[in-house]
């Protein structure tokens, strides 16, 4: 932002902080005729809109970003008149809310990443998981891992229902956990990251329960949900003060479900919520959330279908729909004060994506003459209910570091990689690197990607790789 364009947004600032807002009212009634004066919440708007439209600039970078002044303006106009609370009376002596309305946001949309793309480093600093061997070493089906300060990590596998925990170097320390319903037992498995208080911290999906492990893997507490309004649709995440951020079932489901017609696509509307001592408050709402489909005998996840992602920095809860690239950054009081968006793949589906679906569905027949009889009498049906886009990114594909920065995963389109883009904490597109298709990101640093990976054979295993510049010897690539 140039000299007088900050000049001119603190001049506009200072000017509606001195204004006596609260002398601002309707037409009395006994003059009911008059013109209407502009209300707090109009002027506040204004004032927010004019900063909007002053704060976004083009650098040379090639990157929009939004420089300062809106959240800044906005703590001062909290500091006058605070929040929540009234900004005026009206004749009656009831108050408003006007505060509401003003969301001043920083709008940050990037072209290409400021820093060098990034790969995989040739080898990892540490893999565990092996096709045949001890059980320690076996993993059926990983739903978690966490690398932890000193290098060792944590994994959960939940056909067995264990977590373990290895060294910097893969040697296996422990094994905790079984089948049940007691302490220390599980029915699902999920690890959740970033919890304060403890480094393994699991979220048991199907008991709809916490449990924090210590370092040797004795359990310290459970903590049932029920009753708490904690209600997750796929796994909650921790807040920097240890209560839960996450998103619930949508109340409307059969509502919705009645309206749609059998084949038809509908969407829920989902919400951030985030738990609190004294019960639950809405982050974030009326979110576009999972796409579904409705059959004959209820409803599923649409093929291709977005879906609502989340995660949680110290300052509040990036989220998005996956609709497009972009992520909208709400703060711990509710209010939207960064949007990011950035460039990426195209999200159109093509003929040559429709083909290698089609494909893929061939490969499971035998014979030609079956393969025949299914693209004549099943394929078209199918490819009807898929969507022209794609989405954006995966469902769970959100993962924020300590500094309030998040790594987003690219929705896989069949491609051999898999993109990653890393946004700062102000949401401007800093990294991308590459993971190879078949392989998830469990957890990440600036620096370092923790994945599981997939073999020939379907078997599972885990590993660290430092991510390296892609202006680097052949030698790092993978």
């Amino acid at each position: 932002m140039t000299a007088p364009h900050r000049t001119l947004a603190t001049l506009v600032a200072m000017f509606a902080i001195a204004c006596d807002i609260a002398d601002v009212t309707a037409p009395s009634r006994e003059n009911p005729d008059a013109p209407l004066s502009l209300m707090p919440e109009d002027r506040a708007q204004g004032l927010a809109d004019q900063l909007n439209a002053l704060g976004t600039v083009r650098l040379r970078e090639r990157f929009l970003r939004f420089v300062l002044t809106p959240n800044e303006v906005q703590d001062m106009l909290f500091a006058r008149y605070g929040q929540p609370g009234p900004w005026y009376e009206d004749r009656e002596g009831e108050t408003a809310r006007a505060i509401a309305r003003i969301v001043p946001q920083a709008i940050v949309e990037s072209d290409s990443p400021r820093e060098a793309d990034l790969v995989l480093a040739d080898e990892p600093l540490v893999r565990v998981g092996l096709l045949d061997g001890p059980d320690e070493y076996l993993f059926s089906n990983i739903e978690g891992g966490v690398r932890l300060e000193d290098g060792s990590i944590v994994v959960a596998d939940e056909q067995s229902y264990e977590i373990r925990m290895f060294d910097a170097r893969g040697r296996h320390v422990w094994t905790s956990g079984r089948q049940g319903q007691g302490p220390g037992e599980y029915g699902g498995v999920r690890l959740l990251r970033g919890c304060p208080g403890t480094a393994i911290t699991v979220f048991d999906w199907h008991l709809d329960r916490i449990t924090r492990l210590a370092r040797d893997g004795n359990v310290i507490d459970t903590r049932a949900l029920a009753g708490t309004g904690v209600q997750p649709y796929g796994s909650p995440t921790c807040s920097p003060d240890g209560d839960l951020v996450f998103v619930g079932w949508p109340d409307s489901e059969w509502d919705v479900l009645q309206r749609a017609a059998v084949g038809e696509t509908y969407r829920w509307e989902m919400a951030v919520s985030w738990e609190r001592d004294d019960g639950v408050v809405t982050l974030a709402e009326g979110i576009p959330g999972t796409e579904r489909r409705r059959y004959g005998g209820g409803s599923g996840p649409a093929t291709w279908g977005r879906s609502l992602a989340f995660a949680v920095a110290p300052t509040g809860v990036w989220y998005g729909s996956a609709d497009d690239y972009e992520l909208e950054h709400v703060d711990w009081r509710g209010h939207i004060t960064r949007v990011a968006r950035w460039a990426g793949p195209d999200l159109e589906v093509t003929s040559a994506h429709l083909d290698r679906y089609l494909s893929a569905y061939l490969a499971r027949y035998d014979t030609p003459v079956e393969r025949r009889s299914f693209e004549r009498e099943r394929w078209p049906g199918i490819r009807d209910d898929l969507p022209d886009r794609f989405p954006a990114y995966e469902s769970d594909g959100l993962l924020a570091l300590p500094d309030g920065s998040v790594w987003v995963t690219t929705y896989t389109r069949w491609a051999p990689r898999k993109e990653l883009n890393l946004l700062d904490p102000d949401g401007l597109w800093v990294r991308r690197a590459t993971i190879p298709a078949r392989s998830t990101l469990l957890d990440a640093g600036v620096d370092w990607v923790f994945l599981l990976e997939r073999g020939e054979f379907d078997e599972q295993s885990v590993a660290v790789y430092e991510l390296v510049s892609d202006d680097e010897p052949a030698k790092h690539q993978r």
